[in-house]
């Protein structure tokens, strides 16, 4: 069945994502909080980082907001399978103590609502996923500086922006570019 889905669809599992509506993926660690949030409008995306821990409805301040083509960030969520995640429920591997935890919610395709949780366990292709993101927001990849949008309160843009909570190498028990198999 998988074939004729690739047939119709062109990626196989999970189809293609046309558009966003917007997405919300929240990381949570031992020393560190963080979300990326992605909305569009009128073949724009505005992508945006927030750090910091939240409650549910805060009013936080991103961090860094950029604005880019809004095919750049479909093009990354179709190269990383994003309709491929909706349902998956990554548990915490035995034997580690603690761990990254990521809760990803998004919009897609006119109201298609795509879901994903884990806690040291992480969708095939999510390291890609997080690291396209941050490439966007490090470089939108426009030419007109008025769509580059600096930190609140300052007329100076932020540095490039880390992997969150260290500047260290992560030691990981799954490699999330490959998944986990449930």
């Amino acid at each position: 069945m998988s074939w004729i889905r690739r047939l119709f669809t062109g990626t196989g599992k999970g189809g293609t994502v046309y558009s966003v509506d917007k997405l919300s993926l929240r990381t949570t660690g031992m020393r560190s909080a963080s979300e990326y949030r992605v909305g569009t409008k009128d073949g724009k995306a505005e992508v945006s980082f927030l750090e910091g821990a939240w409650d549910d409805g805060d009013d936080r301040e991103p961090a860094k907001t950029v604005l880019c083509r809004e095919d750049r960030v479909l093009k990354l969520m179709n190269d990383c399978r994003l309709l491929s995640w909706d349902g998956f429920r990554g548990k915490h591997p035995k034997g580690v103590r603690d761990g990254t935890m990521f809760t990803l919610e998004a919009i897609v395709n006119d109201g298609k609502t795509v879901k994903a949780q884990g806690s040291q366990n992480f969708p095939r292709h999510y390291r890609k996923f997080t690291d396209g993101l941050r490439e966007i927001l490090n470089d939108p990849g426009t030419d007109d500086p008025r769509e580059v949008l600096n930190d609140p309160g300052t007329d100076e843009p932020r540095e490039e922006l880390n992997d969150p909570g260290t500047d260290e190498p992560r030691e990981e028990p799954n490699d999330p570019d490959k998944g986990v198999m449930q």
